[in-house]
C-alpha cells in the first residue's frame, strides 16, 4: 500500500507543477487528437473471501454452531502485487484549456493466489474441516472518460468508466467426520463488469510524442460459486456451501503515447 501512496502523492506533485506552469506561460499545445501508446508499472490485486451455508435443519449435514464456524473460518483476504504491462489507446479534445476524451485501455493482473483455513468442528470434537479457496485474474480492460486541464506541455486529468476483468473462483470444502469425510467443490470464471477511477498527468515531449503517469482504482464486486456438501456415509444428508470471492485491483504506471 506505500507503494501507491507514495504512487499517488507523486501524482498530485505532478498535477502542482502543472498548475505553476499555467503561471508562468499562456502558450497553449493543443492535445487533441488520436493517440496510442503503451504502460508498464505494479497493479495490487486483492480478492475478500467468505462463505455461508443454511443452518442446521432435517436432511441437513451440518449441525449448529457449523454454519457460523465454516462462514467465520472463510472469511479472509489475498492480495498480490506485480508488474504490469498495458496498452491504450483513444480520442481527445481541447477546448481553451479544457481537455475531454474518451480512452480504452487493458493491462496484465497475474493474479492468482490461495486460501486454506480450517479447525475442529465446534459441534463434535470427532471431525476437522478444511476449505480451500483460490482465485485467479489474468487481466482488465477499460473504456473511461477523461476531464482534463491543458497547460502549454501539460494535462493533467481525472478519468472514470467501466472496468472488465476475468476471474475465476476455485472452492473446496473437506473434512474427516468419521474417518470418510464429507467432500464437496465446484469452480466459477466470470467476466466481470465494474466500475474504475484515477487520475494522472501527461506531459508533451514535442508535437506527437508525451509522457504520462497515472493512478487507476478498479471494484468488481463479487464472484460466487456454489456446491453441495455431502458425507457417502450418511448421503442423504448434505448441505449447499456458497463461496464467494470480492475482486479489486489498484494500478499505477507510466506511459508513453503518440498523437496523430
Amino acid at each position: 500500500m506505500r507503494t501507491f501512496t507514495v504512487g499517488a502523492l507523486g501524482i498530485f506533485g505532478l498535477i502542482s507543477v502543472a498548475t505553476c506552469a499555467q503561471a508562468q506561460t499562456g502558450a497553449v499545445r493543443d492535445w487533441s487528437g488520436a493517440y496510442l501508446g503503451g504502460s508498464v508499472g505494479v497493479v495490487e490485486s486483492r480478492a475478500t473471501t467468505d462463505a455461508s451455508t443454511a443452518d442446521g435443519f432435517p436432511g441437513s449435514y451440518f449441525t449448529p454452531p457449523d454454519p457460523q464456524q465454516i462462514a467465520g473460518e472463510a472469511d479472509g483476504s489475498l492480495s498480490h502485487s506485480s508488474l504490469s504491462g498495458g496498452i491504450f489507446g483513444g480520442f481527445g479534445r481541447q477546448f481553451g484549456n479544457l481537455y475531454l476524451g474518451l480512452e480504452a485501455s487493458a493491462n496484465t493482473l497475474g493474479f492468482d493466489e490461495t486460501r486454506t483455513s480450517g479447525a475442529v468442528y465446534l459441534s463434535n470434537a470427532a471431525g476437522a474441516f478444511t476449505q480451500e479457496l483460490s482465485v485467479k485474474a489474468d487481466w482488465q480492460a477499460t473504456m473511461r472518460a477523461r476531464l482534463g486541464w491543458a497547460q502549454d506541455r501539460w494535462l493533467v486529468y481525472l478519468t472514470g468508466g467501466a472496468a472488465v476483468a476475468r476471474i475465476q473462483l476455485d472452492a473446496a470444502f473437506s473434512d474427516d467426520f468419521l474417518g470418510v469425510g464429507a467432500r464437496g467443490g465446484n469452480s466459477t470464471k466470470e467476466t466481470k463488469l465494474g466500475w474504475i477511477v484515477g487520475l494522472g498527468g501527461e506531459y508533451a515531449l514535442n508535437e506527437n510524442w508525451s509522457i504520462r503517469g497515472d493512478y487507476l482504482y478498479a471494484d468488481y464486486g463479487k464472484v460466487d460459486t456454489s456446491y453441495t456438501v455431502t458425507n457417502p456415509v450418511f448421503p442423504v444428508f448434505a448441505n449447499t456451501l456458497k463461496s464467494s470471492a470480492q475482486f479489486k485491483t489498484q494500478t499505477l504506471s507510466i506511459g508513453m503515447s503518440y498523437r496523430f
